[in-house]
């Protein structure tokens, strides 16, 4: 046998360095009427030890009780997005390694530049072949690779022949993988923390695996047979008060000077470019719906339209939506799914097919006021941990600011309240006077005296926050406590760098939950930014939401200096579904509008609700 070793290799403290690949296709195989969404069924394996030489080729019938391949301390599994062989290991029954290595996380880490936004990297950078192509050696042929990836996704039969090809087709992975490890091992830092990213992807491929569950997934067909002719009907309804869209020839079209003269008539202010055009981004929608609550339905319907493709969300013939949840998609380490696929993209109203199967409840958890809590703690800024902990962070800054007062009613407060929610998560990124005004519907002058009196109270997160841009300037890097780290190169926006210590601190506290949680026995299904979502019997529901609430509160101590974050609570029992109050009209409308087009029969309205 040829030993496949080099100086990193020697290095390490392993007996065995295992590579592994596998492969695997939905359900039955979508020839056999398996879909996107189904739990994965696994198909192969071949994994090569570097010190020895030795390869492993097994088909789906000839897999054991356990892989072939040792799991103690003593071996080290790598693969490239690991969560695909961790998947295998879950479907098979196999445990989890002791110490696994995933080179896709860490090329993700290497490549993490501050300058880059999402979609500026070319389709493909982050695959295998783009991470051989980044160190300047040969790439993977990628057509070949379409091809066999292809066929194994239609699944069995397999002739003789196109086992030994897909046989082939692995190994060729495993020994391209193996080509790659030169290149990015020696720009791991710590691989202790490598480490510990890895074991997150333990977890990952369990949520993977379970899915959401979508009640009978009936609903969503119903909803996907009608979506075409329904559009219109929709944007009639929900178009009413704002009058954005103009609809041709039965298409629905939204118009920018229409959505001028909205804001006009209601004399409400926009973000706009330097030359003189509103900023419609989603991002800009969200923002200001926070302080114009009346435009959520509008946000909604432009989700909707533009980004929601019912077809495309991977719901599998068990009715729970899976899909790749994207792991360190973001510069801050934060998971990144497909808004397509899975069922937490931006419009809110298709959260309600959220329904557990027959026998189960869910649980919905989300930390309270995470991030400002984060940017306190990890500032160590007392007044604003004060704020934080009086019950609700956004009215505390404005009762010590002076905005509150005994004599206003509660319309008037919640008024306050909106806009210091504004101001609170604006701070963080270094929000300026201008924007402040225009968010928040404030003259500029308060807005300038608003932001004085922050940066005066809250001080030392504001000598917390430069120290970070300093730092930042002078190492052309920073790094969360657990060694998450992004290449600030000079004179990248400074925004990016003051915000990425709350976010990374938070993507942190999530690792950490899924980890803890994973080994408490909790059944976690969707992790959603600052929020989860568990499986539990029904019956069940406080304990397991109180066990929900105690490892997120750990979490948190772990990577907060031991403060535990407190989270809001929903149980969604059997019979119910999922609920969020941003998506309500429009949930609303679409269920008047399909029993509309159906019928209006009184079995379906039953079935809608």
């Amino acid at each position: 046998m040829t030993t496949i070793l080099s100086d990193w290799c020697s290095r390490l403290p392993f007996e065995e360095i295992w590579v592994v690949d596998t492969e695997f296709y939905p359900g039955r195989g979508l020839a056999n009427g398996g879909r996107d969404g189904d739990a994965s069924t696994p198909l192969c394996l071949v994994a090569l030890e570097l010190r020895s030489g030795r390869i492993i080729r097994m088909w789906q019938d000839e897999f054991d009780r356990g892989p072939p391949y040792r799991l103690d301390a003593g071996a080290l599994i790598i693969g490239y997005m690991i969560s695909a062989e961790l998947g295998t290991h879950i479907a098979l029954g196999w445990p989890q390694p002791a110490c696994a290595l995933d080179p896709y996380i860490e090329f993700r880490h290497h490549t993490n530049d501050g300058r880059i936004k999402s979609g500026d990297r070319e389709k493909g950078f982050y695959s295998l072949d783009g991470a051989l192509r980044y160190f300047h050696t040969d790439g993977i042929d990628t057509a070949h690779k379409t091809d066999m990836r292809d066929r194994i996704l239609q699944g069995s039969p397999f002739s003789i022949q196109e086992r030994s090809d897909i046989l082939d087709y692995c190994e060729d992975d495993v020994r391209n993988l193996a080509r790659l490890l030169p290149f990015i091992m020696p720009t791991i830092a710590s691989i202790p923390h490598a480490l510990a990213r890895a074991a997150f992807m333990w977890p990952i491929a369990q949520q993977e695996r379970r899915g959401v569950p979508l009640g009978d997934g009936q609903l969503l067909e119903r909803l996907r047979a009608q979506w075409g002719p329904m559009q219109t009907d929709l944007v009639i309804e929900m178009d009413r008060p704002f009058g954005c869209y103009e609809i041709i020839d039965g298409v629905p079209h939204w118009r920018s000077h229409l959505f001028a003269a909205y804001l006009k008539r209601m004399g409400m202010s926009w973000v706009m470019y330097a030359d003189g055009s509103l900023d419609e981004r989603e991002q800009t929608f969200r923002e200001m719906e926070g302080k114009y609550p009346q435009i959520g339905p509008l946000r909604e319907l432009r989700c909707s339209l533009s980004k929601l493709r019912l077809n495309d969300l991977a719901v599998g013939n068990d009715g729970r939506n899976r899909t790749l949840l994207g792991v360190y998609g973001t510069k801050t380490g934060r998971c990144a799914p497909s808004n397509s696929k899975y069922i937490f993209g931006p419009a809110k109203w298709i959260r309600f097919l959220i329904e557990p199967q027959p026998g189960y409840s869910l649980i919905h958890r989300d930390f309270k006021q995470q991030e400002p809590k984060v940017a306190a703690i990890i500032s160590g800024d007392p007044e604003l941990l004060a704020a934080c902990e009086s019950g609700d962070v956004y009215l505390g800054i404005a009762k010590q600011l002076g905005f509150v007062r005994n004599s206003m009613s509660p319309a008037e407060i919640e008024a306050v309240r909106a806009m210091f929610k504004t101001v609170v998560l604006g701070i963080q990124y270094g929000l300026g006077a201008r924007s402040l005004a225009i968010r928040t519907g404030i003259s500029l002058s308060e807005s300038y005296e608003i932001l004085a009196r922050l940066r005066a109270r809250f001080r030392v997160f504001e000598d917390y926050t430069q120290n970070v841009i300093d730092h930042a300037g002078l190492h052309l890097e920073i790094s969360t406590c657990f060694g998450w780290h992004m290449h600030c190169p000079s004179g990248m926006n400074k925004r990016t760098i003051r915000n990425f210590p709350i976010q990374a601190t938070s993507a942190e506290i999530m690792h950490v939950f899924c980890v803890l949680a994973e080994r408490r026995g909790i059944r976690v299904v969707a992790p959603i930014h600052d929020a989860f979502i568990a499986e539990a019997e029904a019956g069940q529901e406080e304990e397991v939401s109180h066990a929900l609430d105690r490892a997120m509160r750990d979490a948190s101590r772990v990577v907060l200096r031991r403060y535990e974050l407190d989270s809001n609570e929903q149980i969604v029992r059997p019979g119910e579904r999922f609920f969020d109050k941003r998506g309500v009209e429009m949930w609303s409308t679409v269920n008047q509008l399909l029993t509309k087009l159906e019928g209006g029969t009184d079995e379906r309205r039953r079935a809608v609700r």
